[in-house]
């Protein structure tokens, strides 16, 4: 979620990404540029429809807060954040126990794990043997 966060305030501001710092027992080591660049660019790609699905939901959690339109941030990826957030807010307010809840468990919850997982080529089917029918031996 770092990478992410850090990643919509750079488009904001113009600027490029920086690489978090994981906190690993004993020392701190960055998240690898080619990890931290994957992330973003799955993210990037997906942000707008992600956004539109949690702005759908966003009434249902909330209730009257939904009609309050969510400030713009500069970038698709920081307006699904926002939308995020609001939604992990709304959450909360409307389910008290889910108050512990964090927006990553939230988003990996809405999407059954696969908020930055690898996007799954399209499979083709050879359609050419449906409309046929069996012939039989002469």
């Amino acid at each position: 979620m770092t990478v992410l966060v850090l990643a919509a305030q750079a488009a904001a501001a113009g600027r490029v990404a920086a690489r978090p710092w994981l906190r690993v027992p004993g020392r701190r080591r960055q998240v690898p540029a080619s990890t931290a660049r994957s992330w973003r660019s799955r993210f990037a790609g997906r942000a707008g429809a992600l956004r539109e699905q949690l702005m759908r939901l966003l009434p249902a959690v909330s209730g009257q807060e939904a009609a309050r339109p969510l400030v713009p941030s500069g970038s698709p990826g920081g307006d699904c954040l926002a939308a995020l957030e609001a939604v992990t807010a709304g959450l909360a307010g409307r389910f008290p126990a889910l108050a512990v809840v964090t927006a990553h468990e939230v988003a990996g919850h809405l999407s059954g794990g696969l908020w930055l997982a690898p996007a799954v080529p399209a499979l083709r089917f050879n359609t050419t043997l449906l409309p046929a029918d069996a012939v039989a031996a002469s």
